[in-house]
C-alpha cells in the first residue's frame, strides 16, 4: 500500500523560517546542575518513502516547506501513533482492522525535526536516542551519525561539531528501513529450516506473530522513547553503580559506589539519606580515571522486603561534579539495601530447589508474567502501567516476570516496582532464539545489548535475577541445543553478568534445567504446558514461571471490539459435538492466538452448558479461575496431594500472564481494556499470605494453613460440614499456630464421615481467612434458590444470602474496567460481606446476581 494523504496545509510553524524550538527539560539526574538534558519532542515530520536509498539532502529541503506527504508528530510516537492520529489508518484494536494497517512495516520512514541550537554550550553536545524500532540511519544537517540495528539499546553520539551556531536551525533526520523487508532477506542458521527470519533482529520478537492478539502480525516502526539533545559542561557524570553487601546478621551494611565519568577530572561529592530523608553520611572523592569508586559504611541498615514481606526502605545517593562551589553535573540513585540468596540445593535434604531467600526469610514469589502494554505501539503509556501494577498490589502479587520476547520497560516502571516491593524475574530481550554462526557483527550488537541492559537496570533493588530468554531450551535437553545458542546464553551473557553484576544471580532461559527436557518440573523453573501434554511429577514444580489457561474478557470488553454478530452470530449453538471442536463462534477463534487456543482453556465439562455469550464466557472464564486457584494452592502447601508435610518443594508461581497487548482471548488474568477478569479474583485469593486450603485425595480430604507473611498466625481452625440451605451437620476444631514460610496439615475431615456429593459442602475458617470445599462439578450439585439482598453503604456493597450463592458477582452496567476488592465469589448460607468499589469506571448502576439467585440491583453514588 502506498500513502496519499488529504489533509489540511502545514500550520505555518512548520514552514522555512518558522522553526519553533519545544524541547523539554528532562526532570532527570542533571536537575539543579549546569547540565542541561532537552527532549526533542516538538517539531517533528513523518512520511513514507519510496524504496531504496534515500536522499537526505532532498529530505531536509522538503521537509522545510512540507506538502501533504508530511505528517506533524510530536515524540515518542511509532508510525503507527501518527496515521491513527491523523485519521489515515482505523483503529487497529477493532475487528480485522489490525490487518488493514499491516502494510506500514513494509515501508521506509522518514522522521524529521528542526530545531534551533541552544545558546550558552560549555561543553560537548550529545544525542542520545533512548529507543529506535529499529533499522535506522540517523543524519544531522545532513551529516550521517551513525546506523543502528537494535531497538533494545540506547545510544549516544556526540554531535558537538555537526550543529548550527548558536540560536540558528538544525535538521536532525532519522531514516527507518522496512523489517519486513529485511527480515526476508535475513541469513538463517545453516541446517535449521524452523528457525525464524526474525531472530536475526535485535527487535520485540512479538511484533512478528499474531502470539499476542494482531493479525497477521505487529511490527511496528519508528521512535518510541525520548530524543534527548545533552549538554553538559566540560565535566559530567556518566553512570553510578551502587552495590550492597550485608554483614552476616543484617547488622551493617557495605556500599560500594561506581561513579564514571566524561571530560575534565573534578571532585564528586556526594550525600547519602535514608528512606525518611535522613542524612546517612556525605563525602567528597577526587577521580583519578573515568571509574571512581569508594565506600560508604551503613549501620542498622533500613532493608528492602518484597511486598507483604516487610517495608520497601529506599535509600538516596547524591553524585555531584563540582568545580568549586558550583555543581557541574548531578546523578540522583535510589536504592534498597536487601540480601538474596538464591537456594539451588534443599539444606537439609539436599534435593533441588528454586529457591529465593530474601534478608534470610525464604520468600514464596507469587505474580504474573508482563507483556508489552500496548500491541500497536511501543511508546510507553505510564497510566496505563501504573493502573495495572495497582492491580498486581490488589492481587496480593509480589512478582512480575519481564518476558523476553516482549520490549524493556523505561525506567519509571523499575522505580515504581521498587518503591511497590514487587520483584522482578527479568529476562533479556530473547525468545526461541537462534542465529547464523560466526556472525560477529551481530554477536557484537548482542553483546553491546546485554550490557547496556544491566547498567542501566542493576541498582534496582526490585530484579532478583537475570534470565537468558523465553524458551531457549523447552523441548530439548539442556546439552542438545546448538553451539551458536550456547555461545551466547551459557558463556556471553552469565560472564558479562559477573563481571557487570556479581551479585545477582543469572538462569540461562525461562525454562531451563533437568532432563529428558529443558523443561522439568524439577530443576530449574518450569512453563505449564498441561493443558496440551502430560507432564510427569507436575503437580508441584520447583518454581512454575508460566502456569496457563485461557479464558475471554468480560462481555462488556468483548463488545468494543467485536460486532454483535461475531459476538454470537444468529442461532449459533455451542454444544460440541465433534471431538476437538470450539464451543464458541468463529470471530473468537480469530481474535486468539493463532496456536488452538480453545485446547488451552479449563475444565469446561465441570460447568453448566452455556446458552449465551455470557454463559459461555462466564463458563470459560471460572474453569479458567478454578485452575489457577487449585494449582497455586497445591504448590504454595508444597508437597503433591496427601505427600508428607513440612518441606515445601515449590517456592514460585507465576502465571501466564498478567495483560493483553490487544484485545484477544488467551491466558491473561487483566484484559485489554484494564478489567480483571474472573482468574483474577480466583488468583487474588489464592496469593493471599495466609492461605486456608483444601486438599482432596481419593481417601480423604484434608485442611491446610500456609502462613507466607512475615509473622506468626495462630488460632482457631473451625471445619464445618453443611447442606446447601445452611443445615450444620457436623464440625471439627484444631488450635493452630504456623510460623512465617510454613505450611501445615492442620485437620484431617474423616472424623465427618460421608459427605453428599451433590448437596452439602465443607467450609473452613481461621484468623479472618477462609475456604470452601464443594465436592463435586457445578453442573452436579443440587442448589437451592438463593436470595440475596445488597445496600450501598460508606463506599461498599454489603450482600447477604440465606442459603449457599454460587458465585456471586458485582458489574456494572455497561462499563469496562471495574475493579472490586472482590468478586466472583461463593458465599455461605447466613454468610454477610462487605466488598469495597475500588474502581467504578464511572459506572452508575450496579447488579449483584449468582448461579442460582435473581439479580439484586443498587445505584451506585460515588
Amino acid at each position: 500500500m502506498n500513502l496519499t494523504l488529504k489533509i489540511a496545509p502545514p500550520h505555518p510553524a512548520f514552514l522555512l523560517g518558522t522553526i519553533v524550538f519545544l524541547c523539554a527539560a528532562i526532570a532527570g539526574h542533571a536537575a539543579g546542575s549546569a547540565r542541561r538534558q532537552l527532549a526533542l519532542r516538538d517539531g517533528w515530520s513523518v512520511r513514507q518513502l519510496d524504496s531504496g536509498q534515500p536522499d537526505i539532502a532532498a529530505l531536509t529541503r522538503e521537509s522545510a516547506a512540507p506538502d501533504q506527504t508530511w505528517l506533524s508528530a510530536r515524540m515518542p510516537a511509532q508510525v503507527h501513533d501518527v496515521l491513527l492520529a491523523h485519521g489515515l489508518i482505523p483503529d487497529p484494536h477493532v475487528g480485522t482492522n489490525a490487518t488493514v494497517s499491516s502494510w506500514v512495516g513494509e515501508k521506509d520512514w522518514a522522521y524529521v525535526c528542526r530545531f534551533l541550537t541552544p545558546p550558552d554550550i560549555g561543553g560537548p553536545v550529545f544525542l542520545r536516542c533512548g529507543g529506535l524500532d529499529t533499522l535506522a540511519d540517523a543524519y544531522l544537517n545532513d551529516v550521517p551519525l551513525g546506523h543502528f540495528e537494535n531497538m533494545f539499546r540506547e545510544y549516544a553520539m556526540e554531535v558537538t561539531g555537526s550543529l548550527a551556531a548558536a540560536g540558528q536551525p538544525n535538521v536532525l533526520t532519522i531514516v527507518f528501513a522496512s523489517p519486513l523487508r529485511y527480515m526476508r532477506a535475513a541469513e538463517l542458521p545453516a541446517g535449521d529450516p524452523a528457525a525464524a527470519p526474525h531472530q536475526s533482529l535485535r527487535k520485540c520478537h512479538s511484533d512478528f506473530s499474531s502470539y499476542l492478539g494482531a493479525r497477521p502480525h505487529a511490527v511496528k516502526v519508528g521512535v518510541y522513547r525520548d530524543v534527548v539533545l545533552d549538554l553538559p559542561e566540560q565535566s559530567w557524570i556518566e553512570d553510578v553503580r551502587v552495590r550492597s553487601t550485608l554483614s552476616q546478621n543484617f547488622d551493617s551494611a557495605k556500599i560500594d559506589v561506581q561513579v564514571e565519568t566524561g571530560g575534565n577530572k573534578v571532585p564528586l561529592r556526594w550525600i547519602l539519606h535514608d528512606s525518611a530523608g535522613r542524612e546517612v553520611s556525605h563525602g567528597e572523592t577526587f577521580p583519578s580515571g573515568t571509574s571512581n569508586p569508594f565506600e560508604i559504611a551503613v549501620d542498622a541498615p533500613q532493608l528492602w522486603w518484597p511486598r507483604m514481606s516487610g517495608p520497601q526502605h529506599l535509600y538516596t545517593l547524591d553524585v555531584c561534579a563540582m568545580a568549586g562551589e558550583r555543581v557541574l553535573d548531578r546523578r540522583r540513585t535510589q536504592f534498597g539495601i536487601r540480601d538474596v540468596k538464591p537456594v539451588l540445593l534443599d539444606p537439609g535434604t539436599s534435593e533441588k530447589r528454586f529457591r529465593f531467600d530474601i534478608n534470610g526469610q525464604p520468600v514464596f514469589l507469587r505474580g504474573a508474567n508482563w507483556v508489552p502494554l500496548e500491541g500497536a505501539t511501543h511508546v510507553w503509556q505510564p497510566e496505563r502501567a501504573r493502573q495495572l501494577l495497582d492491580l498486581v498490589e490488589h492481587g496480593n502479587m509480589n512478582m512480575l516476570r519481564i518476558w523476553g520476547e516482549g520490549v524493556l520497560p523505561p525506567q519509571s516502571f523499575y522505580d515504581e516496582c521498587d518503591r511497590r516491593g514487587i520483584c522482578l524475574w527479568q529476562d533479556f530481550m530473547f525468545g526461541y532464539y537462534e542465529h547464523a554462526p560466526g556472525d560477529t557483527v551481530f554477536l557484537d550488537n548482542c553483546r553491546s545489548e546485554i550490557e547496556d541492559t544491566i547498567r542501566r537496570l542493576r541498582n534496582h533493588p526490585s530484579i532478583l535475577l537475570w534470565s537468558g530468554g523465553n524458551e531457549q531450551y523447552l523441548w530439548t535437553p539442556t546439552t542438545s541445543v546448538s553451539a551458536a545458542k550456547r555461545g551466547i546464553f551459557e558463556r556471553m551473557m552469565p560472564a558479562t553478568c559477573k563481571r557487570l553484576d556479581p551479585t545477582r544471580m543469572f538462569h540461562q532461559s525461562s525454562p531451563y534445567g533437568g532432563s529428558p527436557t529443558g523443561n522439568w518440573p524439577l530443576e530449574g523453573d518450569w512453563h505449564d504446558y498441561t493443558t496440551i501434554n502430560f507432564a510427569p511429577e507436575a503437580s508441584v514444580p520447583l518454581f512454575g514461571s508460566e502456569v496457563l489457561r485461557a479464558s475471554v474478557p468480560s462481555l462488556t470488553s468483548m463488545k468494543r471490539f467485536l460486532s454483535a454478530e461475531e459476538l454470537w452470530p444468529q442461532g449459533f449453538d455451542p454444544a460440541i459435538r465433534k471431538p476437538g471442536q470450539p464451543a464458541w463462534p468463529p470471530a473468537w477463534s480469530y481474535h486468539s492466538t493463532g496456536i488452538a487456543t480453545w485446547d488451552r482453556v479449563g475444565s469446561v465439562h465441570e460447568y453448566c452448558d452455556p446458552a449465551s455469550a455470557g454463559d459461555l464466557i462466564r463458563v470459560i472464564g471460572t474453569a479458567h479461575g478454578e485452575y489457577l486457584r487449585e494449582r497455586l494452592e497445591r504448590e504454595r502447601r508444597g508437597v503433591p496431594d496427601g505427600g508428607p508435610a513440612g518441606n515445601r518443594r515449590c517456592w514460585g508461581n507465576l502465571v501466564w500472564r498478567l495483560n493483553d497487548s490487544w484485545p484477544m482471548i488467551y491466558g491473561s488474568v487483566v484484559d485489554y481494556y484494564l478489567e480483571p477478569k474472573i482468574a483474577y479474583y480466583f488468583l487474588r485469593r489464592a496469593c493471599d499470605p495466609v492461605l486456608v486450603s483444601f486438599e482432596k485425595t481419593p481417601d480423604r480430604i484434608g485442611v491446610w494453613v500456609v502462613n507466607d507473611s512475615p509473622q506468626t498466625v495462630a488460632g482457631t481452625l473451625v471445619v464445618q460440614q453443611m447442606d446447601f440451605a445452611g443445615n450444620a451437620l457436623g464440625s471439627l476444631k484444631a488450635e493452630v499456630s504456623v510460623k512465617p514460610g510454613e505450611a501445615m496439615r492442620c485437620l484431617n475431615t474423616t472424623e465427618l464421615g460421608e459427605i453428599s456429593l451433590r448437596g452439602q459442602f465443607l467450609h473452613a475458617s481461621f484468623a479472618d481467612h477462609d475456604a470452601t470445599c464443594l465436592l463435586i462439578g457445578e453442573r452436579y450439585l443440587h442448589l437451592p434458590n438463593a436470595r440475596l439482598t445488597a445496600r450501598l453503604a460508606d463506599g461498599h456493597i454489603e450482600i447477604a444470602t440465606d442459603a449457599f450463592a454460587r458465585q456471586v458477582t458485582l458489574e456494572f452496567d455497561d462499563v469496562t474496567a471495574a475493579v472490586f476488592a472482590d468478586n466472583f465469589f461463593d458465599m455461605i448460607p447466613g454468610q454477610k460481606r462487605s466488598i469495597a468499589v475500588l474502581n467504578p469506571a464511572d459506572g452508575r448502576q450496579l447488579t449483584i446476581r449468582a448461579l442460582n439467585a435473581e439479580p439484586v440491583r443498587v445505584a451506585w453514588t460515588p
